[in-house]
């Protein structure tokens, strides 16, 4: 028998969620990922020498949070009214697939009409004199 899982295969899926900046967000956020079983991996970042210096009641916090990008659009759903979060941009959710914006800039059926561009007498005879 063969093994399902080969050796060239990377089930990584994992995609920064949003950054967190405080304890009580974090765990809101962290209390509603847990009700609604989406796992979740916290990224600590280290303060700088500044922020550790002015911040007296160590309640500001930097962290990352990360899921699974099958799990984006509900996650995104239950994060919505949690103050102290900035979501990662993640581009525009349809039919469950994750479309970035440089990727929707280049599809064709965007719907607008773009005008021809027009030429003034002089560029028009310096186009025709190169194809000749």
């Amino acid at each position: 028998m063969s093994s399902i899982i080969q050796n060239n295969q990377v089930f990584n899926n994992e995609i920064p969620f949003c950054r967190v900046y405080s304890m009580d967000s974090k765990k809101q956020l962290e209390e509603r990922f847990l009700a609604h079983r989406i796992s979740y991996f916290i990224e600590w970042q280290d303060k700088s020498i500044l922020q550790r210096l002015f911040d007296r009641s160590g309640s500001k916090i930097v962290c990352t949070f990360k899921i699974n990008k099958g799990e984006l659009a509900r996650a995104r759903e239950l994060a919505q009214g949690i103050e102290g979060i900035k979501f990662k941009d993640h581009g525009e959710l349809k039919d469950d697939k994750i479309k970035r914006r440089s990727e929707a800039v280049k599809e064709e059926d965007t719907g607008m009409d773009l005008p021809k561009l027009k030429f003034e007498n002089g560029a028009e005879n310096t186009e025709e004199e190169t194809q000749e």
